[in-house]
């Protein structure tokens, strides 16, 4: 049942998608290639107003009811699969001497998730005078009856991106089940390409203010559930995978344990983690993989694993210091580890509400605002992130290595060309970490990795491996010998390449980061 403070947005209807289409044919003047234009090139999925009604203000967290409304808003905006129906049945009764409405690139259709906006209440301070806990949202959007949408033969490209992925402005951002993306995919048996920029997966926030960071935490237990979700729906076939890349993030904080779960999914994955399965088995329908992602060495075929990646030619990796069960692959130049685990997700913590007292939090927020007001007048500016990791743990690293190496052998990825695994790694330690290193040599680096080039064809039969790797270390022998196997054998280290860390100042994002 729809909550009597949402004021309903119309999706728009087949009818409007449809002259939508034309409007962009006029003006871009090619059949097919931009076939949107909700506010630009995209479908503008806009939230409804929540309402503040006289007498009942919002409570601080978002009421289920609430959030299924909206769901279901969004929900019916995924209908414009419909006017993209209509279209492809008026292309295919087109008379050969029309120009054509489809053309050769197919439909690229683009969703963009606009922020959830509330009615301010001048009786509350905070975010658009409303309670903060408003601003950060924790449930996921899906699309329902998913199953009820047409397929579409012409769609090659489909984007889903927030309305704010520019700026990362996470205040009044709707989080997108990481499974949406698949679902939708799966109406569009002839896409090539799936853009999910800034969708994915979110770390806590660095913020300075305790009470900021309170707020606006991730919740383990959705999160947890989302990855499963995930892994559950990854059965589809299409060519690219691209989510968002994350930037900072506290280093000496505490990550939740998302591979140890309740008993029934621990089973349900065999103790793996399930979004490593899930890229594991949409690689074996892929050319081309290009992906960041809290991975575990589950992601890569293993030697007892019938499943191969036959049809993989470029792999591209690039992982998070952090494991998707907790634990670092990275600790500090001196060995710092602050939690080597973990923690244990539980139904009474790591769901919201959680055991959090809400007076406790807005009386600690009030009083962080009036002590960080001289700092910045916006306390949003204000973060402290520790990012101070950046030497690898052998036992945690060499394993994924291994893993990594072994995948690419000829019998397993036949047609592979190229294959990279690597990570950025940045060294902004907190003020008093800083202090601790002052006049030390120990140099930071920028990114850490392994590339592998096979051997061309009509070549000598022998790929190239490339490192990024800091002058003191190396990996186990049994990884430097995989890749060695790779390169021809114990006489290929003159096919084996070790360069330095090429320090930068800040790292360049891709385009399509922002798209």
């Amino acid at each position: 049942m729809a909550s009597q403070h949402i004021q309903v947005v119309t999706p728009p209807s087949k009818d409007a998608t449809v002259q939508a289409f034309f409007q962009n044919i006029r003006a871009y003047k090619e059949p097919g290639s931009v076939p949107l234009v909700y506010g630009g090139n995209q479908l503008n999925a806009e939230m409804p107003l929540l309402l503040n009604v006289p007498g009942e203000p919002l409570p601080c967290w978002e009421p289920a009811a609430d959030f299924e409304a909206v769901n279901a808003h969004f929900s019916a905006h995924a209908r414009l699969f419909d006017g993209l129906h209509e279209i492809e049945d008026m292309a295919a009764k087109q008379s050969p001497d029309e120009p054509a409405l489809i053309g050769a690139r197919g439909l690229q259709p683009g969703i963009r998730i606009a922020n959830q906006v509330i009615e301010p209440d001048p009786d509350v301070w905070g975010c658009d005078r409303n309670c903060l806990h408003r601003a950060f949202h924790t449930r996921r959007l899906t699309v329902q009856d998913v199953d009820s949408l047409p397929v579409l033969n012409s769609v090659t490209e489909l984007l889903i991106v927030p309305e704010e992925a520019f700026s990362g402005d996470p205040l009044g951002m709707r989080p997108v089940s990481i499974r949406t993306p698949l679902d939708l995919a799966t109406r569009l048996p002839q896409l090539r390409r799936l853009l999910c920029p800034w969708l994915w997966e979110h770390f806590p926030i660095p913020f300075k203010a305790k009470a900021l960071r309170i707020i606006s935490r991730v919740w383990a237990g959705p999160w947890r559930d989302d990855r499963a979700e995930f892994a559950r729906g990854a059965r589809l076939w299409f060519w690219r995978l691209n989510p968002f890349c994350w930037d900072e993030i506290d280093q000496a904080e505490q990550l939740p344990d998302l591979v140890g779960t309740s008993s029934s999914t621990n089973n349900e994955f065999n103790n793996m983690d399930p979004v490593s399965l899930g890229l594991r088995e949409l690689g074996s329908r892929l050319e081309e993989l290009d992906t960041c992602a809290l991975i575990t060495p589950d992601l890569f075929p293993s030697g007892g694993d019938a499943l191969s990646w036959t049809r993989m030619r470029h792999l591209r990796i690039e992982f998070h210091l952090c494991s998707s069960d907790g634990s670092w692959y990275f600790s500090g130049p001196r060995g710092e580890d602050p939690y080597p685990t973990g923690f244990a997700i539980t139904r009474e913590e790591h769901y919201p509400p959680g055991q959090e007292n809400d007076d406790e939090t807005h009386e600690l927020m009030s009083e962080e605002e009036d002590e960080y007001w001289d700092d910045a007048p916006d306390i949003y500016e204000l973060r402290q992130p520790d990012m101070f990791r950046i030497r690898p743990i052998a036992e945690r690293v060499n394993p994924l290595l291994l893993a990594f190496a072994s995948s690419l052998q000829r019998q397993k990825m036949p047609s592979l060309q190229d294959a990279e695994l690597f990570t950025w790694l940045t060294w902004r330690p907190s003020k008093e970490r800083a202090e601790e290193y002052e006049g030390s040599d120990e140099v930071p680096p920028s990114s850490g990795g392994v590339r592998y080039e096979a051997p061309a064809a009509g070549g000598d039969g022998k790929g190239k491996v490339t490192w990024h790797v800091g002058e003191d270390w190396r990996p186990d022998d049994e990884v430097i010998r995989a890749f060695e196997d790779l390169v021809g054998g114990q006489d290929g280290e003159g096919n084996m390449e070790w360069k330095a860390f090429e320090f930068v100042e800040e790292r360049e994002q891709e385009p399509q980061d922002f798209l």
